[in-house]
């Protein structure tokens, strides 16, 4: 700590303590890009507005770092063409922000659990895994 001395009144010397402080620069965390990967992602049916535990599982969408490209693993044919109406739509989430389907598919895929789908679907970010080749 650096001190410093100052004049109070007809010459009498008070001390005081200066902290001194570090600015640490915050770095985003890094993705590693090197190792391909899928991103999964689950639509949900609420069945019973307050119990989650009746909730039906629609179906499950991953993105492919492999395939550069949105692919289906399962979806339950009561609920598949209510799924297949959010696919090439934008995602509005909080605070007005806009992810597009069409421009940037891998980040619509990593977000649509935070995006509100209305008539009673919702996301939930289901996994996230090493994309091995076909």
């Amino acid at each position: 700590m650096a001190s410093k001395t100052t004049t109070v009144k007809k010459g009498v010397k008070k001390k005081e303590t200066v902290k001194s402080t570090e600015v640490l620069e915050e770095k985003p965390i890094e993705e590693d890009t090197s190792i391909p990967k899928r991103y999964y992602a689950q639509f949900w049916k609420k069945v019973q507005p307050r119990d989650s535990r009746f909730d039906e599982l629609a179906g499950t969408i991953y993105w492919s770092d492999v395939k550069q490209k949105i692919l289906v693993e399962g979806l339950n044919n009561v609920y598949s063409s209510d799924v297949e109406a959010y696919f090439g739509n934008s995602l509005q989430l909080p605070h007005g922000v806009v992810v597009s389907y069409a421009e940037t598919p891998k980040e619509w895929v990593r977000n649509l659990h935070l995006a509100e789908l209305g008539h009673n679907f919702y996301a939930t970010q289901y996994q996230e895994m090493v994309d091995e080749t076909e």
